[in-house]
């Protein structure tokens, strides 16, 4: 089987990779082409969300942002089980 990207996955995937843009309370990335978000939660730490899925308890937004890469891998490794 040969996979392709069609035009809106091109754009998608044209735009720079993991470049975090944002302030200081929320800030977003792209990964394999999909929105990462590091955001605040209720108790002054930061949680990732990504394609639906979300994990939390980050001290600082940076400590979140190193983690990013992982979360995004971990959650398209499961949504291949789902398949």
């Amino acid at each position: 089987m040969k996979i392709e990207l069609h035009a809106g996955g091109k754009l998608k995937m044209a735009r720079q990779q993991q470049k975090w843009i944002g302030n200081d309370s929320m800030q977003t990335a792209l990964f394999a082409g999909e929105e990462v978000m590091a955001i605040t939660d209720d108790k002054g730490g930061f949680d990732l969300l990504y394609l639906g899925f979300q994990t939390g308890g980050f001290a600082s937004l940076e400590e979140a942002k190193v983690s990013a890469p992982a979360f995004a891998s971990a959650v398209l490794a499961h949504m291949a089980t789902l398949i």
